[in-house]
């Protein structure tokens, strides 16, 4: 099934690549030298979505491989902090409650913290191991 997942999950990388290829594409023939905000924003949230993807690819190719431990926990992190800073990035700051940006801020300094402990408890551990 894992196998399965990871195939479905490359498909998804390719498009998501050919998405953010095309944009680029599109944003240089179409405007030349001068590309609008709301253009960037398209570009990084497709952006993040392929590296979105690349980084859920890698967590389901070391399920496959049967690797266990802090990587993968390290990679649902990452992957947690990429999709908020992604929807800072989608969002129209004129359109959102403030409550909502407090939100996001407290889920990335949240998720944020959480990275940093476990790659402390990472490296803690591995001094202890080589000793």
């Amino acid at each position: 099934m894992a196998v399965v997942l990871l195939l479905g999950t490359m498909v998804v990388i390719l498009l998501a690549t050919g998405s953010f290829l095309r944009e680029i594409a599109n944003a240089v023939t179409s405007s030349g030298a001068e590309v609008s905000y709301e253009d960037l924003q398209q570009l990084f949230a497709l952006l993040l979505g392929a590296i979105i993807a690349l980084e859920l690819a890698h967590s389901v190719h070391l399920m496959v491989m049967g690797s266990k431990g802090y990587e993968q926990v390290r990679i649902v992190l990452m992957i947690g902090i990429l999709a908020v800073v992604r929807k800072l990035i989608v969002m129209e700051m004129d359109q959102v409650s403030g409550i909502l940006i407090f939100g996001l801020a407290a889920a990335v300094l949240a998720l944020g913290g959480a990275f940093a402990l476990l790659l402390w408890v990472d490296r803690t551990t591995a001094l202890k191991e080589k000793t």
